[in-house]
């Protein structure tokens, strides 16, 4: 223990290191894997602005009645429809899956193939 700080040399070490990551980190664009991503202006973007404008998003967020779920299928059956016809279906969804490394290929698939809507007929 040094005798000014009170704190162990591994602990001074490990926040020096953690010091250093944090430094090169703050110029890398952080992008988020639920389609947030955030600007110098705004903390985030619109994943649905093709639906809503970012006011009306913006209230629903903040009253908390958006289901992240289901806008997070929204933009894996749209980035699918994007670029599906330049490749087969196994490699567009490996390709989805990069951006999603958490959710198994069938898990993406099921999410593709699933109807939209179920409660209505198509």
């Amino acid at each position: 223990m040094t005798e000014k700080t009170g704190r162990s040399a591994r602990s001074l070490i490990r926040e020096a290191r953690r010091t250093e990551s944090n430094e090169g980190m703050q110029n890398m664009p952080l992008v988020g894997d639920d389609g947030f991503r955030p600007d110098r202006q705004k903390r985030w973007t619109n994943p649905l602005a093709e639906l809503i404008d970012d006011e009306t998003y913006a209230l629903l967020q903040k009253h908390g009645v958006l289901y992240e779920k289901a806008i997070r299928d929204h933009q894996i059956r749209k980035a699918y429809r994007q670029i599906k016809p330049g490749m087969s279906s196994s490699s567009a969804i490996e390709k989805i899956r990069e951006s999603y490394p958490y959710l198994q290929f069938d898990t993406i698939r099921k999410i593709i193939y699933a109807r939209a809507n179920r409660s209505f007929p198509a």
